[in-house]
């Protein structure tokens, strides 16, 4: 394993990502190059100011991330991941209604504040934000394709910071109210 981990290593340095840059034989390899396809002499330039791809994670190897997703990016994601949180949890209480009854996903409920009453408002928080984000997200996905307003970039941005700010704050309000 660790000869598999070096030889990975011995690779990712050799190839030039990150903050080396673009290899100066890139587009033009020994083999004969790429002018039959009609490369540009300025190639080089051109290159250098081309963007990097970003890679999510470094290339030395290590977890550490060296991009920053955009706020639009982070809330696609939130709502995907949302969307696989509420199945899961809906899931769940029909398998516990399915086995033991409709009278078991109350008395689930009751059993677990009765045995763990400090768990109750973090569980609260973390069931009422996949259905706050999610539902606010669809609401923004039904405005986007009925009026197509909001889906340039600053308003997109915009939009999901607030998503994500109302979610937190009324699966805050949510988590807290006892009735």
């Amino acid at each position: 394993a660790r000869a598999i981990v070096e030889a990975t290593r011995a690779a990712t340095a050799t190839r030039a990502i990150g903050s080396r840059g673009v290899p100066d034989d890139y587009g033009q390899p020994a083999t004969g190059g790429t002018g039959f396809l009609g490369t540009p002499k300025n190639h080089r330039a051109l290159l250098e100011k081309r963007p990097m791809s970003p890679d999510v994670f470094a290339a030395d190897g290590s977890w550490r991330a060296h991009y920053k997703f955009p706020a639009v990016a982070l809330s696609s994601i939130t709502n995907r991941v949302t969307g696989v949180a509420l199945t899961g949890a809906m899931s769940a209480g029909g398998i516990i209604a399915l086995v033991g009854g409709a009278e078991a996903v109350p008395m689930t409920m009751e059993m677990f504040k009765a045995n763990a009453p400090l768990a109750v408002v973090p569980v609260k928080f973390a069931l009422s934000f996949p259905f706050v984000f999610h539902t606010l997200g669809g609401f923004r996905h039904l405005v986007w394709d009925s009026t197509t307003k909001g889906i340039d970039n600053e308003s997109a941005n915009a939009s999901s910071l607030a998503i994500f700010g109302v979610s937190a704050a009324a699966s805050a309000a949510l988590a807290a109210y006892t009735w």
